[in-house]
């Protein structure tokens, strides 16, 4: 199967809010950042995997990163790989994320990501809802890299 990989739009914003909402991922905020959404669809135009990047100062913060089951790894790394590109064409110095999931700190890991701690975090990104949010969460991990 092959994949496109494209920026979103304002016009992808009904369709980017049903699969994240399906998914049970807050669309909070995504409005003010579509341009820095980065999806898969398959040939149909459907949509099967997304991933945001929430420009905070200097630094970024993932968000709704939301894949369908028929997605596999290698593909995963260009929908990164997309993500990375739209930080560093925004002069961004680091990307954070943050997981309750603790099957993804792998995959985070073969990607360049490292564990930090929340003190090492910049004040700017700890303001933010869906930081704090998933920091209540047991079993959350935070993770950067540098670009």
């Amino acid at each position: 199967m092959t994949w496109k990989i494209r920026s979103a739009n304002k016009e992808d914003l009904p369709k980017l809010e049903a699969f994240l909402t399906e998914a049970g991922v807050s669309p909070e905020g995504l409005s003010e950042s579509i341009e820095n959404f980065s999806l898969m669809e398959n040939n149909d135009g459907e949509l099967k995997a997304c991933l945001g990047v929430e420009p905070v100062e200097n630094a970024g913060l993932l968000r709704a990163f939301v894949v369908s089951p028929q997605i596999a790894q290698p593909d995963l790394m260009l929908l990164f790989k997309r993500a990375f590109l739209t930080a560093k064409n925004q002069e961004l110095e680091a990307l954070y994320l943050v997981t309750n999931k603790m099957s993804a700190v792998s995959f985070f890991g073969s990607l360049g990501f490292e564990m930090v701690n929340p003190s090492d975090l910049p004040p700017s990104l700890l303001e933010k809802n869906h930081l704090k949010q998933v920091l209540t969460v047991d079993n959350s991990a935070i993770m950067k890299i540098i670009l």
